[in-house]
């Protein structure tokens, strides 16, 4: 599941903490199952939740967020554009002192899968996802590529 270990890549990239304690960040997927059309056409898609667990995290909230919404414009643009879903990432806070939290966040997913034949065998490619074909407003503003500003 490709946007798992993206979402681990863009946490490490996208906040000094998790740079530096990589250790204490914990990416796995629950809840998931496939969705196939009856369209004909080999493909499917995993639907899939990424929890991301943060051990003993001093930072804000804020501070873990911001890298995941980023990394949302960039691989699942729909829970900040489409009113339907962005209130699905979900997160729960353990405050274990004044300094320190133990973070969980729950992002729904999808990746679109499609099946083809290389050299006679069934191979999964794994597609990007489009672009919103709509202005993102201040999200493309502030997440540009997907980068923060």
């Amino acid at each position: 599941m490709k946007k798992a270990e993206l979402m681990r890549e863009a946490l490490i990239a996208g906040n000094t903490w998790c740079k530096a304690n990589p250790e204490q960040i914990t990416v796995w997927v629950e809840k998931g199952n496939i969705g196939i059309e009856a369209t004909g056409e080999p493909s499917f898609m995993y639907l899939y939740t990424i929890n991301i667990l943060a051990v003993e995290f001093p930072g804000a909230v804020d501070d873990l967020m911001l890298p995941i919404m980023a990394w949302a414009w960039q691989y699942q643009p729909d829970l900040l554009l489409n009113p339907d879903n962005n209130r699905k990432v979900e997160f729960d806070a353990d405050i274990i002192s004044d300094e320190l939290a133990d973070l969980l966040f729950k992002v729904p997913v999808w990746e679109r899968v499609m099946v083809e034949t290389v050299d006679g065998k069934p191979v999964a490619k794994h597609l990007s996802e489009d672009r919103p074909r709509i202005y993102g407003g201040e999200w493309e503003v502030v997440f540009g590529g997907g980068e923060l500003a």
